[in-house]
């Protein structure tokens, strides 16, 4: 991965700070998007990279990093879909702003950064998509209808993108975790502790284990993960 270029959306969180510090370990050239410019700069903690922060949900903003990436490295080699939004609310209490705002962030963001990327991707020898989904994206949750919504729309995406660009040379794949011990969390899940939960890192890890793979002729299109005190395989 050592001088591969890789943008990450919701580089501020915990998950992307988790991603982007792994591949920052691994010698990536980092692009690393999100709302928040301070919480960019600290994760960036003084290395060399692209802070480009920015909505998301802009489409201007969306077009401007792609070109930004492209003029400064020269390519594009991995996308990584990590930015999203939650929400634990009953269902007939969500307006149609909460739902646009969680629609936008997890579905319609992922499709547009994928749709701008993907000329650039493709004359990568190595053009990676990862779309960070979630366990709701196979299972609906009580108080999360729109978020589970959103992932499932984002796994559907993935399957037909990973279906008609394989062939041209892009692999794309979906890590869908279970809850991660975050601050997102806490708001979508405030029962959930912390206790024996997936970590960031453990996101991060997988994250690098799909770019290792890269190289081999075994592909993962997909990688659920569960926290250790769950039941296997529910």
């Amino acid at each position: 991965m050592k001088d591969k270029v890789c943008i990450l959306t919701g580089a501020g969180g915990g998950i992307g700070s988790a991603i982007a510090e792994a591949l920052f370990s691994c010698g990536c050239r980092l692009v690393l998007m999100g709302r928040n410019e301070e919480k960019l700069k600290k994760v960036a903690n003084g290395r060399a990279c692209l802070i480009l922060p920015g909505d998301i949900c802009d489409e201007e903003y969306i077009r401007e990093t792609v070109g930004t990436t492209v003029s400064t490295f020269g390519g594009i080699d991995v996308l990584i879909n990590n930015a999203g939004i939650a929400q634990s609310k009953a269902f007939e209490e969500i307006s149609m702003d909460e739902y646009d705002r969680i629609m936008n962030t997890n579905a319609r963001a992922p499709f547009l950064m994928c749709r701008t990327a993907l000329p650039y991707l493709k004359k990568s020898a190595q053009g990676t998509i990862i779309n960070i989904a979630s366990v709701t994206a196979h299972h609906g949750y009580a108080l999360q209808s729109v978020y589970s919504a959103s992932k499932h729309a984002l796994l559907g995406l993935s399957k037909a993108l990973a279906k008609e660009y394989y062939q041209k040379g892009v692999r794309v794949h979906v890590i869908s975790p279970g809850a991660v011990f975050t601050d997102m969390v806490r708001i979508s899940r405030p029962d959930l502790t912390g206790e024996g939960m997936i970590l960031p890192e453990d996101v991060a890890r997988t994250v690098l284990y799909l770019l290792e793979m890269r190289d081999c002729g075994a592909v993962a299109d997909e990688i659920q993960l569960h926290r250790e005190t769950k039941e296997p395989f529910m």
